[in-house]
């Protein structure tokens, strides 16, 4: 009998993950795959021919009748092709706005740290080191002692 190690165990699952993965998407890539308006009914995704109507069987078919449904196909395909445009934009709108607001809230964040945030420059210099030599080594060693003790 084999023993199964976690690394064993987990790359088996992940196999069996992407398998599952790998259907879905060929099930998805079908005729009529995408959903340019964003409806289904009852499971089903509608397709460019949901325009179409039942077209009448007339024995004698002319050449202006197909010229005519050729017209009417490239209609639908336009119509449906102009659905999936807006949809998309309004999704590309949508993110955009949504951005702009977080960027705008950011910003607003960023300033009112920076309005509160306070900058003192008063003892930056008072312990240089020419001001230093001039002290008393007494009085060194108690700022030394201090500095130590406030740690």
């Amino acid at each position: 009998m084999e023993k199964i190690s976690p690394l064993r165990a987990s790359l088996k699952a992940f196999e069996q993950f992407k398998a599952q993965r790998a259907q879905k998407k060929q099930e998805n890539t079908g005729i009529g795959a995408t959903n340019p308006f964003g409806l289904t009914f009852k499971g089903t995704v509608l397709q460019m021919d949901v325009f179409e109507t039942q077209a009448k069987n007339n024995a004698k078919s002319n050449i202006s009748s197909n010229a005519k449904e050729t017209l009417a196909k490239a209609g639908k395909l336009t119509a449906s092709a102009w659905a999936a445009t807006l949809s998309r934009l309004n999704s590309i709108k949508q993110s955009m706005i949504s951005f702009g607001n977080r960027l705008k809230e950011n910003t607003v964040s960023t300033w009112d740290k920076l309005n509160k945030t306070e900058i003192s420059f008063t003892g930056l210099f008072s312990n240089s080191v020419s001001s230093l030599r001039s002290r008393s080594v007494s009085e060194l060693e108690s700022m030394l002692q201090n500095e130590l003790a406030a740690i």
